[in-house]
């Protein structure tokens, strides 16, 4: 549906500028966007390197194996009937969340819901792949490396100046988002009971 919208907007911005005769504007306007989406991709490249990098460096010391064992704790009492594999790979995405790594916390996350599917025996989500996706969605952000490197390659003097605010609302987000699972998890448990 999306690709009808963009696809749409361009046909009526291309007819548009034939339309009015300005042609030469258009060219140029299209041009000169590819080239700063091309210098913007760049950019944006160091900083996920950076962050991708230090992720597997920490993964591959096995620093995020022992952060994962001190939050097993709070991931055993947050996804109810996750096995420890599942724990594992939530327990990684989380830490790629904190550091602004979307891309890099997507595969562990899918990950971590096939494994959660894999250990359910019904085809409706589970309590803890329902907590799972909304902490994965509110995500608290510790350091917003894409935002950052948004912000610096688009010449912001303070790239960084964000994250007291972007930390402030993921974590009230993710404590709300929380609360409602548990609520919401209680209710029905009592319903079934």
């Amino acid at each position: 549906m999306m690709n009808w919208i963009w696809a749409g907007m361009a046909a009526v911005g291309i007819i548009w500028g034939l339309i009015t005769g300005q042609q030469a504007s258009l060219t140029q306007g299209v041009l000169q966007g590819a080239v700063d989406a091309v210098a913007l991709c760049v950019k944006l490249a160091g900083g996920f390197a950076l962050w991708s990098g230090l992720l597997a460096i920490l993964e591959q010391c096995g620093a995020v194996e022992r952060l994962a064992k001190a939050a097993e704790p709070l991931l055993r009492r947050l996804f109810p009937g996750a096995g420890l594999a599942a724990r594992q790979s939530i327990a990684m995405n989380m830490i790629a969340n904190m550091f602004g790594l979307g891309n890099a916390a997507t595969p562990q996350g899918l990950d971590a819901m096939r494994r959660m599917g894999l250990e359910s025996s019904s085809d409706i989500a589970t309590d803890a792949m329902c907590m799972f996706l909304v902490i994965n969605a509110s995500s608290i952000q510790l350091f917003p490396t894409t935002v950052i490197a948004m912000r610096a390659a688009a010449g912001s003097a303070a790239p960084a100046s964000i994250v007291s605010a972007t930390l402030i609302s993921s974590g009230v987000s993710t404590l709300v988002g929380i609360a409602a699972c548990l609520i919401m998890r209680n209710a029905l448990w009592r319903r079934r009971v």
